[in-house]
């Protein structure tokens, strides 16, 4: 793990890192790409290159080769992590949700094109083939949340607002986990903590994860159950 902590440190020659940025830019679009095909209907794509390469930039001013992987293994965890920190931060709405609000929005296209009110609801939800409560259900779920105040939105039975911190026991017993399961992370190999890393914390898949470090999909899987597997056993050792 020593590799991954040193990538905080920052690389000085302006020439090295111009070059970096140059050569990469690429992979920013790859990336920017393949994360907006997630979410295409909400974010623009030129929106997520824009903010993948200010990503790019930095991990250029603070790469440090110590040889323990490459700037673009480096560097494809840095974009791809400030991409989705961004998308979590803005999407507000579900996929059911973008597909409902598409489908009433398609609707009124609709019924205004044949001569109807796209106001009226109950035009639009014949159309849809739904009742009038469903429609009040689906424009609800369309509707982007931080848009309304909080007395609009909560609810007591909602699983947005329930409590989900830990009491004192509990939260006692998180802490030791956490703090057995860091441990044992850093025993891991390098390359089995860095599959960990990219699969669990940067999301990717075993496909990208494959890309990324330049093996196959059938090797990554192999390196993620090997490392889960001895995870476990050095964990049940310390139950």
């Amino acid at each position: 793990m020593s590799g991954v902590r040193a990538y905080s440190s920052t690389a000085a020659d302006p020439a090295e890192i111009a070059e970096r940025v140059r050569s990469h830019m690429p992979l920013v679009r790859k990336l920017a790409w393949q994360v907006h095909g997630r979410v295409r209907d909400l974010f623009e794509i030129e929106d997520m290159i824009q903010i993948g390469m200010l990503a790019l930039v930095e991990a250029s001013q603070r790469f440090q080769d110590t040889g323990a992987a490459s700037f673009g293994t480096y560097a494809s965890v840095r974009i791809r992590g400030v991409l989705i920190d961004h998308l979590r931060k803005h999407l507000t709405l579900t996929r059911l949700g973008v597909q409902q609000r598409d489908q009433i929005a398609a609707a009124e296209l609709a019924v205004k094109a044949a001569g109807g009110d796209p106001a009226n609801a109950a035009a639009v939800a014949e159309h849809l083939g739904i009742s009038l409560a469903d429609l009040a259900t689906w424009r609800d779920r369309a509707t982007v949340a931080p848009n309304k105040s909080l007395d609009e939105i909560y609810d007591d039975h909602s699983v947005w607002f329930v409590d989900t911190r830990h009491t004192p026991e509990t939260g006692i017993l998180a802490d030791q986990m956490r703090q057995t399961l860091v441990k044992n992370l850093k025993r891991l190999k390098e390359r089995e903590a860095l599959v960990l890393q990219l699969y669990f914390v940067e999301e990717l898949n075993l496909e990208e994860i494959a890309e990324v470090l330049s093996v196959t999909v059938g090797r990554v899987s192999q390196i993620k159950k090997a490392a889960l597997a001895q995870l476990r056993e050095w964990m049940q050792e310390e139950a």
